[in-house]
């Protein structure tokens, strides 16, 4: 696939999981908290704690997609091993670990304020466990960027 059919295609997935996210935060999640209330009153203040950790947890998501149609507009000008790019993605990768130890802090405190139940707990940890693998990954990628970007530097010096 040619790089720039390549970054279309990134930048259509990465619009569509903007227009996912945003679908999530404006409708599903205060729609979800409202049935909830209303199915079992006795959490109806666990809502608002909980609703304030999940749009800042989304602050870094969107930031992310920022970076990644940034890195999708370097791909499509067929330049994808740029330090550009690799910072780019340790940005992106600081954005997944900020995310996931947020989480985790925020987790065990509305649990210490009895406003989290020991089930969910599983499947948060689950949560943060993947935004600590998009980490790994995004660094690796940072690192792996970098170094071809330095031997294409050294190959273009080459004649």
């Amino acid at each position: 696939m040619k790089h720039d059919i390549f970054a279309k295609w990134l930048k259509v997935v990465i619009i569509g999981v903007t227009i996912v996210g945003i679908t999530a935060c404006a409708y599903i999640i205060p729609q979800m908290s409202r049935i909830l209330a209303e199915k079992y009153p006795e959490f109806e203040s666990w809502a608002t704690p909980w609703m304030i950790v999940l749009y800042v947890c989304a602050v870094p998501c969107f930031a992310a997609m920022i970076i990644s149609w940034m890195i999708a507009t370097n791909i499509g000008k067929d330049n994808s091993f740029c330090m550009a790019n690799a910072k780019l993605f340790k940005i992106f990768s600081m954005l997944a670990l900020v995310d996931s130890i947020f989480l985790f802090i925020a987790m065990i405190a509305l649990w210490l304020m009895g406003f989290n139940h020991p089930g969910l707990m599983f499947i948060e940890l689950l949560v943060v466990f993947f935004g600590l693998a998009i980490f790994i990954c995004t660094s690796a990628l940072s690192y792996f960027v970098a170094k071809a970007a330095s031997l294409q530097e050294e190959n273009d010096l080459t004649i």
